[in-house]
């Protein structure tokens, strides 16, 4: 009995470490509407396609990250949604990120994330316009 608790304790612990990198979290919580390539479900869920890296450019973009409802409301931490936005934007957006591009902090995503966004696709439009 006892080698059967320990054997699930390890075995617990072993997902958690599985989960607790960018990459799985992204697979867990981001990939079954954004897809493992990125592409996305257009029109109403975006393909990644090198955009991501222009939204870093302004506050707004930025927060407009952190808002969108599958990211404010994934059941990650704030640190771990900061790991998976910067994974995300070295993946999908290498190429577009700016040459001074800061990586997004737990502090960041955790000043963001309480403003849900009702309108993602309509933002998201209109960020990508200017």
């Amino acid at each position: 009995m006892r080698g059967l608790v320990l054997l699930t304790l390890l075995t617990v612990w072993a997902i958690q470490d599985a989960a607790a990198d960018p990459k799985s979290h992204y697979m867990i919580h981001c990939m079954g509407c954004h897809l493992a390539d990125g592409s996305g479900k257009p029109p109403d869920v975006p393909a990644f396609d090198g955009q991501l890296g222009q939204f870093v450019e302004t506050e707004a973009g930025r927060a407009y990250l952190v808002r969108v409802p599958g990211a404010a409301q994934s059941l990650i931490n704030n640190e771990d949604l900061a790991a998976v936005i910067n994974w995300m934007l070295y993946r999908y957006s290498m190429k577009t990120l700016p040459a001074d591009f800061q990586p997004f902090t737990t502090e960041e995503v955790a000043r963001h994330r309480i403003d849900i966004l009702a309108k993602p696709i309509v933002l998201r439009k209109a960020l990508l316009a200017h």
